[in-house]
């Protein structure tokens, strides 16, 4: 099965501070950093969290954040929310469908037929 992604890219320039509202669960991704941190905070959460260039944090559904770029920061930030595509929800309509899928895939290793088994020299 292959995963499917939604990326949302942004840059914050050094000072700058931002908020985010998260309404699905994203992952926020450091993409380019060059050895500036990122600070992050979250409502009702105690814990700050400072990410490098390649660290991530996975965000909850409901996260309020906040972002912040130290201001003598040379370079800006570029940041990216990653989001996983929602797979379809299953209905019992699709029920046969995946039973004879499923039932497909064991059956296809074991296609023998007994007395029919033919060994030809050449």
């Amino acid at each position: 099965m292959k995963t499917v992604l939604t990326t949302t890219e942004f840059t914050l320039n050094p000072g700058e501070v931002t908020a985010l509202s998260v309404h699905a669960a994203q992952r926020l991704h450091v993409a380019d950093a060059r050895g500036t941190d990122v600070w992050l905070t979250r409502e009702n959460d105690s814990e700050d969290y400072w990410l490098r260039c390649g660290g991530s944090l996975l965000l909850r559904a409901g996260d309020e954040v906040v972002i912040s770029i130290d201001p003598r920061a040379v370079h800006p930030v570029r940041l990216a929310l990653i989001a996983e595509a929602r797979r379809p929800v299953l209905a019992l309509a699709d029920l046969p469908h995946l039973v004879y899928r499923s039932l497909r895939r064991l059956v296809r290793g074991t296609e023998w037929t007994p007395n029919q088994d033919r060994v030809t020299a050449s």
